[in-house]
This record gives C-alpha cells, sequence and structure tokens, in this order.
C-alpha cells in the first residue's frame, strides 16, 4: 500500500487556539480503551510565527499544496523547523485533523482517496491499514492502564482473544527492548524513552500497511535511537511505507530512502537521503543541516538566520524563504518560484523550490595559474565557492594561499585560466563594482591601515573612495564599531592603530572590510597574530557576522584544526596544487591524500 498527497493545503480557522503536533491527544480517554481515533478528537495545530496567516479569510495555512508520495518498501522523512507542519501533515495523513481544519487536496491509499471519508470508514483503516506514533506520549497513554493493556487493546477490537492479544504485546515489547517486568507498570512508572517504545508497539502490534512516525526517537538515548532505525528498516524491508517525521537529520539520514524538507507549510526541496549531509540543494536545507550538531562535525553550530515569517502578515508575492536566504535575488522579492528537478530528475522525483536552481555558486575558478618570475605559484587551479558558504583554504607557508586569496578578491590578475563571479567573468566586472561586494581582511592590520588615519578614518575610507560618505555614515561607522564588539565614543574613534592592542586593531580592519556590506569576505590568516583567547573571540565574531549577512568567506589558513572550527568545505593547497577539497567533517575524518593526513596529524601534536 502507498501514501500520496495530492495538492495538500490545510488552513485553520482563528477561532480555535490550536497547536501543530501537539494538543490534547487522547486514544485511550475513557476506561474502555478506544484506539480509533476520530475527528472529534482534540488535536491542536500549532499558531506560531512559522505559519502564513491570511488576515482577508482569517485563516492560517498550515500545510501549501503539499504533493509527495511513498511507495511501498520506503521511507520519506519530512524535516524542518518546529510549526513548519511536520505534524499537520501526519494528523491529516490519519485524518485526525482538528473540527476547526479546512482541508482540500487529495490523500490516497494506494488510489483510495480518505480525504471524503466518513469516520465510520477511516475505523476501519486506522490501526489496521495506517498506524500513527503520537509526538506528545503524555497525553496519549492513559495513565490508568497498564502499558501492556494500551498495546492489547487494538488486537483485543479486531477480534483477538485477551490472552492472545496480551502474548503478542508482551512479544512486542521485547521486540522494542522494553526490560522485563515493565509490562505491567503504569505510563508514569516507566521512562520518557520507554513511552516513546510503547507508542512504537502500539503503532507496530497490528502490523499495518503504512506506519506513520511523528517525532519517534525525541526522548531516546543514541542507543535506543540506532536500535529504533534498525526497527524502522526491519519494516520498510517488509514491504511497509513509513512517513518519518522528526527534527534529527542524522536519524533521517540513517532511516530514509528520500527526505522533504518543509518550510512554513512549504516543500522547498526533496532530496535522496544519502545527500542530505554533503550536498544539500536549498540554501534552507543546509542552513538546517548547519543548525544540527552531528558527531562527525566540528564547526560550531549556526541557527537559521533571520526569523520566520510573521504570523500577523499576510501571505508573502515571492519566495516564502526570500527574507532568511543568503543568495536572494530581486525575482525572489516578486513572484514564487517553481520546482525544479535535480541532477536532470534522475527518477527519484528530486526537487528544489528556488528561483537559481538552489545554492548558486558565487566564485568559479577554472584551470588558474600564477608564476612570479620562473616560480610557479599556482598550477591548474579549479574551485568554486558558494553563496553563503564558508570555504577555507589550508596548507603549509608558501603553498600559494595568500596568492591565491589575493586572485580571488581581484588585486592581482591570473597568468592564466579563468575566474567567473556570478556568471561574469571578472575581467569584464566594472573594477569599482567588484572591489565593492568583495572585501578583504589582511594578514597583518598593521600592514593595511595607515598609521596616519584614526580608527574613524580607517573605517570612513572605503566609503569615501566609492563616494558613499554622506550624512548617514557617522551612525554607519558606529553601528560597525558596535558590530565587531568595539566602542563607539569619539575618545575610542580618534585612536591611532598604534593605540590599540592587536586584537582591537583586527577588529578595526574588519570593520573597514565590513563597512560597505560586502557579497564575499576574504580573511587572509586573519588571527595569526593573536594569542588563543582573542583568536577564539574574533573567530566567533567572523562566524556570527557571516551567519547574520549571509556572506560567503574564504578563510585562509595554516591550521586545519581551526579550518575544522570555521568552515563548511576545506580545500587543501599543496604546491601550488589543490590536492583535497570536500566537506570538512568529511576531509578530517578520512582525509584521501597523504599531504591532508600530514596536516591533521601535526595539529594533533603527532610526531611526522
Amino acid at each position: 500500500m502507498t501514501l500520496k498527497f495530492k495538492d495538500l493545503t490545510v488552513k485553520y480557522t482563528m477561532s480555535g487556539t490550536s497547536k501543530d503536533g501537539g494538543g490534547d491527544i487522547n486514544i485511550n480517554s475513557s476506561t474502555d480503551i478506544n484506539p480509533n481515533i476520530n475527528s472529534n478528537t482534540t488535536i491542536d495545530p500549532n499558531i506560531n510565527s512559522n505559519t502564513t496567516i491570511n488576515s482577508n479569510t482569517n485563516t492560517i495555512t498550515a500545510l501549501d499544496n503539499i504533493s509527495f508520495e511513498i511507495n511501498k518498501g520506503e521511507c520519506v522523512a519530512v524535516i524542518g523547523e518546529s510549526g513548519s507542519g511536520k505534524s499537520t501533515l501526519a494528523l491529516a495523513s490519519m485524518k485526525l485533523l482538528d473540527s476547526n481544519a479546512l482541508m482540500s487536496g487529495q490523500i490516497l491509499l494506494d488510489d483510495v482517496d480518505i480525504s471524503d471519508m466518513t469516520d465510520k470508514e477511516m475505523e476501519q483503516l486506522r490501526w489496521n491499514k495506517i498506524s500513527i506514533v503520537f509526538q506528545n506520549y503524555g497525553d496519549v497513554l492513559n495513565p490508568v492502564h497498564r502499558i501492556i493493556d494500551q498495546i492489547a487493546e487494538p488486537l483485543i477490537k479486531n477480534g483477538e482473544s485477551r490472552s492472545a492479544a496480551l502474548e503478542m504485546s508482551g512479544k512486542m515489547l521485547d521486540h522494542l527492548k522494553i526490560k522485563p517486568g515493565r509490562d505491567v507498570l503504569f505510563p508514569h512508572q516507566i521512562s520518557a524513552g520507554e513511552r516513546q517504545r510503547v507508542l512504537m508497539a502500539m503503532a507496530l502490534i497490528t502490523d499495518p500497511d503504512i506506519l506513520v512516525l511523528d517525532e519517534p526517537v525525541a526522548s531516546v538515548d543514541a542507543i535506543t535511537k540506532s536500535y529504533l532505525a534498525k526497527v524502522i528498516k526491519q519494516q520498510v524491508n517488509a514491504g511497509k511505507a513509513v512517513l518519518l517525521i522528526t527534527h534529527d537529520l542524522s536519524f533521517a539520514h540513517l532511516c530514509s530512502d528520500r527526505i522533504a524538507v518543509l518550510y512554513s507549510g512549504m516543500i522547498l526541496e526533496l532530496l535522496p537521503s544519502q545527500k542530505l549531509l554533503d550536498a544539500p540543494c536549498h540554501p534552507y536545507t543546509r542552513a538546517l543541516v548547519r543548525s544540527f550538531p552531528m558527531m562527525e562535525r566540528a564547526k560550531d553550530l549556526a541557527g537559521v538566520r533571520g526569523a520566520p515569517p510573521s504570523k500577523i502578515s499576510g501571505a508573502t508575492c515571492g519566495c516564502i524563504f526570500q527574507q532568511r536566504c543568503t543568495q536572494s535575488i530581486d525575482v525572489c522579492s516578486q513572484k514564487q518560484p517553481l520546482a525544479m528537478s535535480i541532477d536532470g530528475n534522475n527518477g527519484d522525483g528530486s526537487y528544489v523550490v528556488c528561483h537559481r536552481g538552489g545554492i548558486a555558486t558565487m566564485v568559479c575558478m577554472k584551470n588558474i595559474s600564477k608564476s612570479y618570475k620562473d616560480i610557479e605559484v599556482l598550477k591548474d587551479i579549479s574551485i568554486t565557492l558558494d553563496e553563503g558558504e564558508i570555504l577555507a583554504l589550508v596548507g603549509e607557508t608558501g603553498s600559494g594561499k595568500t596568492t591565491l586569496a589575493y586572485l580571488t578578491a581581484g588585486t592581482i590578475k591570473p597568468d592564466g585560466g579563468k575566474m567567473v563571479f556570478r556568471g561574469q567573468e571578472v575581467g569584464t566586472i566594472e573594477k569599482k563594482e567588484f572591489f565593492r561586494i568583495v572585501g578583504i581582511i589582511y594578514q597583518s592590520p598593521k600592514d593595511s591601515i595607515s598609521h596616519r588615519f584614526t580608527v574613524f578614518e580607517a573605517i570612513a575610507e572605503p566609503l569615501r573612495i566609492h563616494a558613499l560618505f554622506d550624512d548617514n555614515s557617522v551612525k554607519r561607522i558606529k553601528d560597525a564599531l558596535n558590530e565587531v564588539q568595539l566602542p563607539d565614543e569619539d575618545y575610542f574613534m580618534q585612536k591611532y592603530p598604534h593605540e590599540l592592542s592587536g586584537g582591537e586593531l583586527q577588529r578595526v580592519a574588519i570593520a573597514r572590510a565590513l563597512i560597505l556590506e560586502p557579497d564575499l569576505l576574504i580573511a587572509d590568516e586573519s588571527t595569526s597574530f593573536l594569542d588563543p583567547s582573542v583568536q577564539a573571540k574574533i573567530l566567533k565574531l567572523l562566524l556570527d557576522l557571516q551567519n547574520e549577512r549571509g556572506i560567503s568567506m574564504l578563510f585562509v589558513m595554516h591550521d586545519i584544526g581551526v579550518a575544522r572550527k570555521v568552515s563548511d568545505r576545506i580545500a587543501v593547497l599543496h604546491n601550488g596544487m589543490i590536492v583535497e577539497n570536500g566537506p570538512s567533517h568529511r576531509v578530517i575524518s578520512n582525509p584521501q591524500h597523504f599531504y591532508t593526513k600530514l596536516l591533521i596529524n601535526a595539529s594533533k601534536g603527532t610526531e611526522i
């Protein structure tokens, strides 16, 4: 049996006070336990800042034209921030939405549309053909019934004898690793993780064709999570269709075949699960991956920048993610993007909803070479930097890192090859405009800032060069100082470089580089002269600014240990050539080139 959503839209009227994925769900609310939940059950849809409100009709759009299917023997995971509509989707699949929900579109079990079925007709399907693991176990489990009785009840309702139902329930509890003797306890007498597994047992006990799992591992430990992943795979291998809703990206990656990325009720990307961690296509998916802690990743976490659409605003006419996106262009605020297939649509239905076809390339270098006299510094360099990405360029002194950085910044020209910036060859871009959108923090701020300039003059200079200094510039300079955590009082702005500490002067250099609000920031060994404490503060400052502004960054550094903390991707330079290039956690955990291994061992203090 397959589960298919076709143009599914769910709206809630404003008369109720409901919550998505939460609510007072109680399948066993009476003395006679009844697993057949119907539409009269009170389930609250979530009204929060992620949800689009239509002020004209006084409704909230929780799901907007959702279309995808889950085939037999397949698990599709749905990920997204809280309030994105994930639990509404789960409840809709069982037709358990609250009475103030307005649903259009179709929900098909095989070819049968359940959206118009009566409660009586749905009772024949729920817990027989399709079952659900609810998110809030505290609202679902009856506090006055033993857990084994609650698991056995669906079987008894289907005609099994009580003794047979209890025996089957006991085996199911064993299968889900519930410790012996816990079966006769009440819900409040077992742990949160055990209650979660009890809900899983209730969903599996009738052997349904379709499983809907809403945050099934939210309260379990890592070992139990790993085992539940095995259980889910067993169900998939048995030919079941599984809809998995989870905040846990590593769990989604482990269990599912495909992943749907939900944002404010809309699917922004549908991709194969193996691409989630290393090759997401939508900027929102990448932001979610950056926000999720994983053992393999050492980079500091960064949340999705900005805030979701306000619940009191009308529906946007442009892309719903536009205000938080790192690569927004004019068209993004003017009309909604259409779904575009990924990699030519290789039969897996992958697509991304983005005007730019997903994460766009900002800088593309092809076969770049550079020599000084007879010394070849860079040899056949080909590399890209994406919009909103942090790329660390790592290598020993003399490997060509700074030369490559200056080529990217446009301050020197290559001898051969081609450098393209946002689809246009750098040589054809007006220089003044290019230098406005590309900022650089030099290795030594003492060499890059004139000793004759005060702090104010040093930060103001780029504005004057580009004829942008005006009546508002003093405020802009003060804001820039505040942004890099420096005082904006006159006494500080009148100081000269020699009157500042190394950390203060580096922050002035950062403010100077950011004053024109560049789209690309190049940092050339920007913390190499600082002590570890100040270096940590500067790096954190740069990461915060990068995440808040959504700019792309090229970090040039010799320490791969630092690179793993700040970058999304690491490119390793050796003798003027890029010998390794990949996601930071992959490069660190599984280096392919001997020189990369040498750098990692040296960073660890291992003898080389």
